[in-house]
């Protein structure tokens, strides 16, 4: 398995760089399968150059992709065509395609009317002055491509950690119900939990990134409840129905109960849950205070992991000021890698080091 990033990679940073300076969530190369396959290996049927997560007013987190081509001989409304079909097929509402051609006006403007934006290199700087102040001032380990490439090869000195890799990598980007994200999410956590070192500064970084993953899944469970309930009656009430929310509805949840009574002998009384319910909806209630806070709590907690991994962690600036910026986000980001942590069995040391981390940035 090879995930090292090289081809097109200084289009690729150029387009990261500008998702961090504007406070997006960012990704770079993941594969897409057909989720409803019927190949025993999953086969991939394109990949995604970058990926951002962008925070709206009403605290959505809207998906956008980027495609990032140096081939001279290809078309470029072709790539636009090409983008404008994989955003169809994965509900991304903006799309953006980089060359490094130029490109002709009719080119632009049909891709306009598709929702893409098609650039060369040249229309990326202005793009990218005009509508991104910090884009030359943006200090952020997620824009350095060798952390990237350290963090896709870490299977390689930990091959025990090879599907946790994968998950981030592709996996996650994959999966288009969002509470089956959160669940899958937390499952893939334990089941590394005996893989992860706490004096491993490697491993923080992973279990870090792998909460940010799961916070990500969590915004979009906060704000469907937030916008079903407001603010549930009681605690009881929002426990029940958000059990029965998370997964699927009564008639789904009817169906995974029963397989789950079945399997665990544990009889009727017994109902499935995700680990340490009690606390979860706890989270969830104390979220609802301020729903539209947890779409930045992502970008924190990757920005974080990234800084973990870097060599020099105190070159980086940007998660010291997106905690500072967005407090309630940085409390929020300590409660959710509490949770995580408690809920994935993980020795209580990865809590606090976590903890330590994000408290730190919010004293500075």
């Amino acid at each position: 398995m090879v995930f090292k990033i090289i081809k097109d990679k200084g289009l690729k940073l150029k387009l990261l760089k500008y998702y961090v300076a504007n406070e997006w969530f960012p990704h770079m190369e993941a594969e897409i399968y057909f989720e409803e396959g019927v190949s025993f290996k999953r086969k991939v049927v394109t990949d995604l150059d970058t990926v951002a997560l962008i925070p709206s007013n009403f605290g959505e987190l809207s998906f956008l992709i980027g495609d990032c081509k140096t081939l001279k001989n290809q078309s470029p409304i072709t790539r636009s065509l090409w983008l404008s079909g994989l955003m169809g097929l994965l509900n991304a509402e903006k799309g953006i395609v980089l060359l490094t051609k130029e490109i002709e006006r009719d080119h632009k403007q049909l891709s306009s009317n598709m929702n893409v934006n098609l650039l060369s290199e040249k229309d990326f700087e202005i793009l990218s002055n005009k509508t991104s102040p910090n884009y030359k001032l943006v200090n952020s380990a997620l824009c350095d491509g060798d952390i990237w490439d350290k963090y896709f090869d870490l299977h390689k000195r930990y091959p025990n950690l090879e599907k946790a890799i994968k998950f981030v990598k592709n996996e996650f980007w994959n999966i288009s119900d969002d509470k089956l994200k959160l669940r899958k999410t937390l499952y893939k956590i334990r089941e590394i939990r005996r893989e992860l070192n706490p004096d491993n500064s490697e491993h923080v970084a992973l279990l870090i990134d792998l909460i940010s993953l799961f916070s990500i899944a969590l915004n979009r469970v906060t704000l469907d409840i937030f916008n079903q309930y407001l603010l549930p009656e009681t605690k009881e009430n929002l426990s029940r129905e958000l059990k029965i929310w998370l997964w699927g509805g009564m008639d789904q949840y009817l169906y995974w109960n029963k397989l789950y009574q079945i399997a665990s002998n544990k009889g009727n009384d017994d109902e499935i849950e995700l680990p340490e319910w009690e606390v979860f909806v706890q989270l969830i209630r104390q979220f609802l205070e301020e729903p539209y806070s947890t779409s930045r709590v992502p970008l924190l907690l990757r920005e974080l992991a990234f800084e973990t991994m870097a060599t020099d962690k105190s070159t980086y600036e940007l998660s010291r000021q997106l905690a500072n910026k967005y407090s309630q986000s940085g409390k929020f980001a300590i409660m959710i890698a509490s949770y995580v942590c408690k809920a994935a069995l993980l020795p209580k040391d990865f809590d606090l080091i976590i903890g330590e981390k994000l408290m730190k940035l919010q004293s500075v």
